[in-house]
């Protein structure tokens, strides 16, 4: 039975109404507010100062937010590395047969389950602790007195100590799609490469990864609206550093206020909203050349 267009309209429009008012909407407003100077979140329009490009003109020659997206670039390359060659990793020997596969997925995905509040807290209180820290803990059982005295907060290495917390709970959530999609690659594929003398490298860049590309695709977006829009990791491990601030962070004490930031004062919610928009583009442009760069004929089996 084929359903009419009206109809169709008729079952979508209450999507199409709640998309247009929770996202559409503020996405819109948010460009327009870029355009103005807004000393207050709760000022009145009438109260808006019209600056046309000038937040955006700030931006570009604002130190803190250039620093803030060269940050989120190495999060998003040197944390996309660690992350998916681990998650890779960790697939491919859970799915290779091992004893206990859910058990030993669980335990690697169990760090997902604690809030990101929470775990980078233990990280900066525990792991990373000078006086009795895990790393420091284990560093001077096996000898290395040397990495045991790392100041691991300190401005030299506060950045890569919140990657190694990020990528430590980011391995995770890619292992389950990843896990998920190898398990349904048929064993056939594999038992053939076997039997004409593939080892199993080949087989993993010559059956997996190419069976698993539309999959690796989407996480590869997810993992760059993850990367784009990092947060509560750079609020909690540098507060206003500049070794950890990322444009979302920027964009919060731009909008709801902080302390001074350079030369410039934190409240100005009208270069706030500039942010969201280069943030929101930014997702847009990367996942259109991520469509580009996968835009191969699908693959079936």
């Amino acid at each position: 039975m084929r359903i009419s267009k009206p109809i169709m309209m008729l079952f979508l429009l209450p999507a199409i109404l709640v998309y247009m008012s929770i996202f559409f909407y503020p996405t819109l407003r948010a460009v327009f507010m870029s355009f103005y100077e807004i000393s207050n979140i709760n000022s009145s329009i009438s109260e808006w100062k019209f600056i046309g490009l000038d937040n955006y003109w700030g931006l570009f020659h604002n130190s803190y937010f250039l620093n803030s997206s060269l940050n989120v670039l190495k999060i998003w390359i040197i944390g996309g590395l660690i992350v998916f060659v681990m998650a890779f990793f960790f697939s491919v020997l859970i799915s290779s047969g091992v004893r206990f596969k859910g058990f030993w997925r669980a335990l690697i995905y169990l760090p997902n389950t604690v809030s990101v509040v929470v775990m980078s807290v233990i990280w900066l209180q525990y792991v990373y602790n000078p006086t009795f820290g895990l790393l420091t803990h284990v560093f001077r059982l096996l000898g290395l007195e040397q990495l045991a005295n790392i100041q691991w907060t300190d401005d030299q290495h506060l950045f890569l100590s919140m990657l190694i917390a990020f990528c430590f709970g980011s391995i995770g959530y890619f292992l389950l799609i990843l896990g998920a999609a190898m398990d349904r690659i048929p064993n056939d594929y594999y038992e053939a490469a076997l039997l004409e003398g593939a080892n199993t490298v080949y087989q993993f860049f010559h059956i997996t990864l190419p069976l698993l590309r539309d999959v690796f695709k989407t996480t590869l977006v997810l993992w760059t609206v993850t990367a784009i829009n990092f947060f509560v990791w750079s609020s909690i491990f540098g507060r206003n550093d500049p070794h950890t601030m990322t444009p979302g962070y920027y964009m919060y004490l731009k909008v709801f206020g902080g302390e001074r930031i350079s030369d410039t004062q934190a409240f100005n919610v009208g270069a706030g909203a500039a942010i969201g928009v280069l943030i929101t583009v930014a997702i847009i442009g990367f996942s259109f050349l991520l469509g580009l760069l996968f835009r191969k004929d699908r693959l079936e089996y």
